[in-house]
C-alpha cells in the first residue's frame, strides 16, 4: 500500500498580520477575607505553643535575607517564568492605593506580593513547571492542603492550599495558593532551609489564575512589605538579599506556534498551540512574550533560514507599559526552503534571545520495500530531543526530510 501525501498552497511567501495584546492578571479584591486572616493566626497561635516553640534559645541566624520565593523547574525552557501584578497596599484608607514606589501597582487593602507565572500560566500549572521555595530558614508553623487549585475566578473562594513558615526572629513568611497535594511532605514543627521545596504554583482559594501570594509579618505580627522605598511605611529596610527593581523589563519566552496562541482559563480556551515542527503549507506563528515591558522599548526581530541567511526583520516599539504583554507575527514559510534548522531571534535590551524550529520538505510515505528513510531525531513539540515516551506527542525526523508526529498509547 502506498499513501502519498503532499501539500501545496499558492500564497505570498509572508503574510503581515501582528497580534498583540496585555495579560491582565486581575484581582480586585483581597485573596483572604478578614475572618479567614484571623483564623489562620489562631492556629498559629495554637501550633507555636502545642509545639512548644523558643525561638530566642535557639541560636541559629537571627538576620533575614529573603531569595526569590519561585523557582522553574529545569525542564521548562522559558527564558523566564513570571510577572508581578500587586504589591502590598501601603494606603489604608478605603479606596485608595499606594504601593512602596509610590505608584498604584496593587488593589485596595493587599497584603502581599502576587508572583504570577506567565506566558500560558495553566500550561506550567498542568506541567508542575514553577516550584514554590523557602525564602528564608525557619519552621514549618501551618500548612493548609487538599482545595480546589484551579480557580480563573475570585468568585470561585474556598479555602487556599497554603505553607507557612516562622524565621528564627519570630517573622512569618505565608505562601498562599498553592497545588493540593504538591506540598513539602515535612510536618508543623518540622524545619526548612532557605531554597527548599515547598509546594506547587496554582490558583486554590480566592484567586484569578496561578500565581503565589507571599505575606510577610514580623516578631509582633506586624505587616511587612520585603520591598523597600520611599512609600514603604510599614519598615524601612529591604528583607530581600538582593531586592530586584521596581520593573526589570524581560523576555519570557521566544517560542513559534502550529495555530494562533490562546490565553484562558481551564475549559476555556487556554491553547498554546506550541509547535516547532513545520512542513511546506504551515503557517507559522512567531511570537514573544514579555513581563515588565515600559512605553518606548523597542525591540529587533530577525528569522534566519536553515542556511543561516536572513530571511525576515522588522522592529517594534512598545508605546504603553504593561505587567505581562504578548506579540504574534503569522507567517507562511517559502515553499522552495530550505529545509533544516531555521532561528527566530531577537534582540531585546542589549540582549540576543534565539529559538529554533525544523522546516521539512513534504511528507512522502512510500511503500517500504521501494523507499528506505533513516530516523535522525525524535523531538517533543519545542524541538528538545527526546526518547520515546508513551502518552506524548513526537515528531519522528528522517533523513529525507521529512516528519512523522506520533502519538504512541499505553
Amino acid at each position: 500500500m502506498r499513501l502519498f501525501l503532499l501539500i501545496i498552497f499558492i500564497y505570498p511567501f509572508f503574510l503581515f498580520s501582528q497580534q498583540a495584546g496585555e495579560f491582565k492578571f486581575d484581582v480586585t479584591e483581597q485573596c483572604l477575607t478578614d475572618t479567614e486572616r484571623q483564623f489562620i493566626f489562631k492556629e498559629i497561635e495554637e501550633n507555636i505553643q502545642l509545639l512548644k516553640i523558643d525561638l530566642k534559645s535557639d541560636h541559629r541566624k537571627k538576620s533575614l535575607a529573603f531569595e526569590w520565593p519561585l523557582q522553574k523547574d529545569t525542564s521548562l525552557a522559558f527564558n523566564n517564568y513570571f510577572g508581578i501584578s500587586n504589591y502590598v497596599d501601603q494606603d489604608t484608607a478605603i479606596n485608595s492605593i499606594l504601593d512602596y514606589n509610590c505608584l498604584s501597582r496593587s488593589y485596595d487593602g493587599h497584603k502581599g506580593t502576587d508572583i504570577f507565572t506567565w506566558p500560558f500560566p495553566w500550561y506550567m500549572y498542568n506541567n508542575g513547571y514553577v516550584n514554590v521555595i523557602a525564602s528564608e530558614d525557619g519552621i514549618i508553623i501551618n500548612k493548609h492542603d487538599g482545595y480546589d487549585d484551579d480557580h480563573c475566578a475570585n468568585t470561585m473562594g474556598g479555602t487556599w492550599n497554603a505553607v507557612y513558615v516562622q524565621h528564627y526572629d519570630g517573622s512569618i513568611a505565608w505562601y498562599g495558593h498553592l497545588e493540593k497535594n504538591t506540598l513539602t511532605s515535612k510536618q508543623i514543627g518540622q524545619s526548612v532551609v532557605k531554597g527548599e521545596y515547598l509546594g506547587k504554583v496554582a490558583s486554590s482559594g480566592y484567586s484569578t489564575g496561578p500565581h503565589l501570594h507571599f505575606e510577610i509579618y514580623d516578631s509582633m505580627w506586624n505587616l511587612i512589605d520585603p520591598f523597600q522605598g520611599t512609600c514603604n511605611i510599614l519598615n524601612q529596610n529591604s528583607w530581600w538579599l538582593n531586592q530586584r527593581a521596581y520593573r526589570v523589563p524581560m523576555l519570557n519566552a521566544l517560542l513559534t506556534h502550529s495555530a494562533k496562541p490562546v490565553h484562558g482559563c481551564p475549559g476555556i480556551n487556554e491553547e498554546p498551540n506550541i509547535s516547532s515542527n513545520f512542513n511546506i503549507g504551515d503557517t507559522i506563528f512567531l511570537a514573544a512574550y514579555f513581563s515588565d515591558r515600559q512605553s518606548g522599548d523597542s525591540a529587533v526581530y530577525r528569522v534566519f533560514d536553515a542556511n543561516n541567511n536572513l530571511w525576515q526583520t522588522w522592529n517594534q516599539v512598545t508605546s504603553t507599559t504593561f505587567n505581562a504583554s504578548w506579540y504574534y507575527w503569522k507567517r507562511l514559510l517559502p515553499q522552495n526552503g530550505p529545509f533544516g534548522y531555521w532561528r527566530f531571534e531577537i534582540e531585546f535590551q542589549n540582549q540576543m534571545f534565539s529559538h529554533e524550529f525544523l522546516y521539512t520538505n513534504p511528507l512522502f510515505i512510500e511503500d517500504k520495500q521501494n523507499s528506505r528513510r533513516d530516523l535522525l531525531l525524535i523531538t517533543d513539540i519545542l524541538g528538545r530531543k527526546s526518547p520515546i515516551v508513551r502518552n506524548k506527542l513526537l515528531f519522528y525526523i528522517y533523513n529525507d526530510g521529512s516528519v512523522e508526529k506520533r502519538l504512541i498509547y499505553k
